[in-house]
């Protein structure tokens, strides 16, 4: 395993993250036998593994169903626990219904059960899940976040987020030390500006969504009737690099690797097979620059096209 800088902050995290949104709920398209989570036994055995092979960071959400939980009885048997990485979610809708005190509760009620049961006494990285403009204006949120920090309970802020504006207004706040944000063949919007702003500010970058809820893996022959698009430019991609759609996945977790501003790319993954499978792509290295210059011309600027919060008909989770 590789380890990467998180930014300015000290940190050393391995370049794959296990993501666990999977091992929590069922998640993936409608109707796929591939969506359904695991069994409790084997999702902890998954994590044993990952960290037994070097994944030193674990990313989860108090919204990933039962993720946290399974996570927490994972690590009561781990010696040395990797970092933890969870989210809490503010619905910018909720926003205004809440005083300061009841939004204070809120914040703290949210990072109090994810230690409850995580069985953790702090939280190595907490991010704001779905981070809004109305979030990072609200001096009530962010007070709430720097006393989490403040009393132990939080080690790094950081924000998840979805539109590149959004993630620009993240880096120009010194509060978060992290950013997580999609990025993957088909969608390369945030490596324009949001990937360079966050090198030159010392902003760990988290990547998710490398495989894009699948169509970047050999799952692409069953994605939905509505996504046909998708799977035409993943057809044409694969005949300009002459690959086989078996190689899919390990050209696309190879392709987010190979950018170096970012410090881990997260990967979900249902069993020990997968994880080892993800391992193997990573051992292979950057890819090629004539390679990484013909995939970056597949990029879809079309957000409603590559962004799954537009598919809530055609998902779970």
């Amino acid at each position: 395993m590789k380890y990467r800088r998180l930014g300015t902050t000290g940190i050393e995290v391995s370049e794959l993250t296990l993501g666990t949104v999977e091992l929590g709920m069922d998640y993936g398209f409608r109707g796929s036998e591939h969506s359904r989570r695991p069994d409790v036994a084997d999702s902890i055995r998954l994590i044993h593994r990952a960290v037994d092979l070097g994944v030193n960071l674990i990313d989860t959400a108090r919204v990933y169903g039962s993720s946290e939980e399974v996570i927490g009885r994972a690590l009561a048997e781990i010696p040395q626990r990797p970092y933890i990485a969870s989210k809490i979610l503010i619905k910018p809708a909720d926003v205004p219904k809440l005083s300061g005190s009841d939004l204070e509760s809120f914040i703290q009620n949210s990072v109090d059960t994810s230690l409850r049961t995580l069985r953790i006494e702090t939280v190595d990285l907490l991010q704001i899940h779905q981070t809004s403009f109305e979030i990072l204006k609200n001096e009530n949120i962010l007070k709430s976040l720097e006393r989490a920090k403040q009393e132990g309970k939080v080690r790094l802020l950081g924000a998840s987020v979805t539109d590149e504006e959004v993630a620009l207004e993240v880096l120009a706040n010194p509060l978060f030390q992290t950013l997580q944000v999609a990025f993957n063949v088909l969608d390369q919007r945030m490596g324009e500006r949001v990937f360079p702003q966050a090198l030159r500010q010392g902003v760990g970058i988290l990547v998710r969504s490398a495989f894009l809820r699948g169509v970047l893996t050999p799952q692409l022959e069953r994605i939905p009737e509505k996504l046909t698009p998708l799977k035409e430019r993943v057809y044409g991609l694969l005949s300009a690099l002459e690959m086989k759609t078996s190689d899919l996945a390990r050209m696309a977790l190879r392709f987010c690797l190979s950018n170096s501003s970012a410090s881990s790319v997260i990967i979900g993954v249902r069993s020990t097979a997968e994880l080892e499978e993800n391992l193997a792509a990573a051992r292979e290295g950057p890819i090629a620059n004539e390679t990484l210059r013909t995939l970056r011309a597949f990029s879809i600027e079309n957000e409603k096209l590559v962004s799954p919060t537009h598919w809530q008909d055609l998902i779970l989770g």
